[in-house]
Parts: structure tokens; sequence; C-alpha cells
């Protein structure tokens, strides 16, 4: 019995031991067979890139040939159109130069050849300058009253219409159709009567700051103010400046040149203002936007009879202490409350709705229902929303009423579209927080790090 047990397990052995070699041979022949097409493969590829080699030498020595033979052409026309040149040149310098008279006529041709295209050019220069001074308007300003003799060639119908509506509004008062706060609606009256006293008196115009959230009335006051003082105004934001790069420099002072020419004065008004009159010692700012930035500083640097400097920002703190130093008045622009909010809602419901319906030249009518009491409850539910987004919601109604069938715009129709208005006002400020946060965690991460 012991010896069949070692005599199986022998046999076991040496089955196992026979299974192992046929598995190191089969790795062996496919390792054989591996290399083999490995090394097939390398003599297709060198024998490829020699075949390749070969061809772009011979297209090479194509090409090489090519351009000798061109260059031998362009050679020899080159050295037959100098002989050429050289003999007339030759001949016309020999009779010219046995004639004193026509030395004298020559020299005297080529001076004034030259005085005529010295004084062109200084004339063109100066006309230039004068035209874009005076006549053109500068390519940053967005908007103006002001009268130019450029644009009426190119818009005449807009030009005159302008100037029939500058007629119109010449003794508007300056709050008319803007509601704010009693305060601040005192205060900005005071401004306005100074400011046309300013220019009456031919005195030195301040300069001036208003800030407060986007849609508060500081764009519609500003133009207001211009007109009921007898100025024109001029629109430009720091939007359009802070990308300019190498050319904001330019800019600024075409900006400022064109508004010294300005004979009834120029308000100039600047939106967004923080976007390139930023802190220099803490923010990091591009060597360029600094330039520009010196450039303004140092157009404003005196206060000055041709234009007014009105500055909008909604976040006055970004502002360079020198910027600071130009404003001799702060406005805060607040959000309109309950009865400002009020106000509006029956200005722009008389404007959006009641006129046109009155008027029967839209396809707008009005459905019977308290109107007044529906935007007293309107003025509850908005708070919190500026003045433009309610400005927004009088299109809103209109837009409701075009949309229906009947053209009608009943007190259901104008209630929905105020609570969609609030809905979407909630969804920007709940944006608008969370972008906040977001700044201040990423804020408090770079801190850490320093810290580190």
């Amino acid at each position: 019995m012991g010896m069949s047990s070692n005599l199986l397990i022998i046999i076991n052995l040496r089955q196992e031991e026979s299974v192992a070699k046929q598995e190191a041979m089969r790795k062996a022949t496919i390792e054989h067979e591996m290399d083999l097409r490995h090394k097939n493969e390398m003599k297709r590829v060198e024998a490829e890139l020699k075949a390749k080699a070969k061809v772009d030498r011979e297209n090479r020595d194509l090409t090489l040939e090519q351009i000798r033979l061109k260059a031998t052409e362009n050679r020899i026309t080159v050295l037959e159109s100098i002989k050429t040149a050289g003999s007339v040149l030759g001949s016309g310098a020999q009779a010219l130069l046995t004639d004193w008279n026509k030395v004298l006529v020559a020299a005297g041709g080529f001076s004034l050849i030259a005085l005529g295209v010295y004084t062109a050019k200084g004339t063109t220069g100066v006309t230039a300058r004068y035209i874009e001074a005076r006549l053109g308007k500068p390519s940053l300003v967005r908007e103006t009253s002001r009268f130019s003799f450029l644009d009426v060639f190119k818009h005449p119908w807009e030009q005159l219409q302008k100037i029939k509506d500058l007629r119109l509004q010449k003794q508007q008062d300056a709050l008319s159709g803007i509601v704010l706060a009693p305060k601040l609606e005192e205060r900005l009256r005071d401004v306005a009567i100074a400011t046309k006293n300013t220019k009456q008196n031919r005195g030195m115009y301040r300069n001036i700051l208003m800030h407060g959230p986007p849609g508060t009335g500081k764009t519609m006051f500003a133009k207001k103010l211009a007109k009921h003082s007898g100025m024109d105004y001029a629109i430009l934001t720091g939007g359009d400046i802070a990308p300019m790069g190498r050319d904001g420099v330019t800019a600024i002072h075409k900006v400022f040149d064109w508004a010294n020419s300005s004979r009834k004065g120029l308000l100039l008004f600047v939106d967004e203002a923080d976007a390139f009159l930023r802190k220099r010692s803490s923010e990091n700012i591009s060597e360029d936007l600094r330039a520009t930035l010196n450039a303004f500083l140092y157009r404003t640097g005196e206060q000055s009879q041709k234009f007014m400097l009105v500055l909008a920002s909604n976040t006055p703190e970004q502002f360079d202490w020198a910027v600071n130093d130009r404003l001799d008045e702060m406005v805060e622009f607040d959000l309109p409350g309950l009865e400002e909010r009020e106000r509006l809602m029956r200005l722009y419901f008389e404007k959006f709705v009641l006129q046109p319906a009155a008027e029967g030249k839209r396809r707008l009518k009005l459905d019977n229902f308290d109107y007044s009491a529906l935007c007293s409850k309107m003025a509850k539910l908005t708070e919190g929303m500026s003045g433009r987004e309610i400005a927004k919601l009088g299109v809103a109604w209109q837009a409701a009423a075009y949309a229906s069938e009947d053209g009608v715009l009943t007190e259901k129709m104008v209630l929905e579209k105020c609570e969609d208005a609030v809905k979407q006002h909630r969804q920007k400020v709940e944006w608008q927080s969370n972008k906040r946060r977001g700044s201040q965690k990423v804020y408090i991460t770079l801190k850490k790090k320093i810290l580190i």
C-alpha cells in the first residue's frame, strides 16, 4: 500500500514537470514570434523612411534647380533695367548740368515741393485735431446731447429731432419724472440750482459722486440736471475704458479735449467709474490701466469752467484716494421706500397703460378695476426693488395686453406680472448673495495661505 502511494506521487510530479515544460516551451515560442514580428516591422519602417528620404532629396534638388533658374532670370532683368535707367538719367543729368537755367528751375521746383509737403502735413494735422476736438464725438462717448456737425451729415433726422427735444425740455424741472425720497430730492434740487447759477455766472463747476444700488435714478438725474442748467451732457462708462490697454491714455485726453471745447458747458457723466478709477496701492491693476488713471487725474486736477464731472458707482469704496480728493460733493441714492414705490407704480401705470389706452392708437384696452388700490398693493409687494425694475414692470403690463386675444389688460394680469417681477428680483438677490459668499470664502482662503 505504501509503495502504491509513492508511485502515484512520482507519477503526479512527472506530469506536473511535463506540463511546466510544455508551458515554458509555449511561452518561449510566443516570445520568439513576437521578436521576429517586431524585427520585421522595424525593417519595414526603415525601408519606408529610406524611400521617403530619397523622394524628398530628389524633390529638393528639383526645387533648388528651379530657384537657381528664376534667380538668374531676375538678375538679368535687373541688370538690364539698371543699364537703361542709367543711360536715361545720365543723358538727363548731362543736359541739366550744361544748362544753368535748368539747374535753377529744378532747385526751385524741389524747394516748392518740399515746402508744400511740410505745409500740407502740418495743416492736415491741425485740421484733423480741430475736427476731432470740435466737430467729432470721441469714441468713448456713448451718448451725448451735444450738437455735432459730422453727425448732421450722418444722421440728419436724429440731430433735428434732438434739437427739437432740447428746446421743449429746456425749461423742465431737474427732478421732473424722477421719484426719490424727499430728503434726497431736496438735496438734488439744491445741486440743480447751484449748477444752473454756476453756468449763468461762468463760475467753476463742482464735481459730484452719485453712489448707490443700480437703477435708482443716477443717470436720469444727470441728464435732467444738464438740460435744466442749459448744459450739454455726455455719457461714458468705465467698463469701456478698462480694456483699452495702451490706447486708454489717448482716449481719455481726447474726451477732455472735446469737453474743453464746449461753449455751453458739458456735464461729463462717467457710469461704472470704479471699473478704471480703482486704488493704485492695494488693487492689482495693470500698468496700462494705471497710466490711464494717471491721465484722468491729470486732466481733473483743477476745477473747470468748461465741464462738470459726475461719477456714478455702486462700489465707491474702490476709488483711488486721489479720485476722492477731486470730488466736491457725494450724494447717495437709496432704493425707493414704500411711498416712493407707490408713486413710481402710479407714474409708470399712467405712462405705459393709461395714456396708450386713452390715445386708442395701440392695441391696448383697460378692464374696469380700481387701479389706484392695485398700485398701493403692488407697492407693498415690491419691497427692495429699484426704480428701473418697476419701470420694466410697466413694460411687462403692456406686453401682457399685447399678448392677449382681445388686448384687454385685467387686474389679474397686472398682479401676475408684478408677482413674476418680485420672484425674479428675489432670484437675483439670491445669486448676488451666493456670489458675495463665494468671494468671501476665496478671500479667507487666500488670507490663511498668506499667514501660513
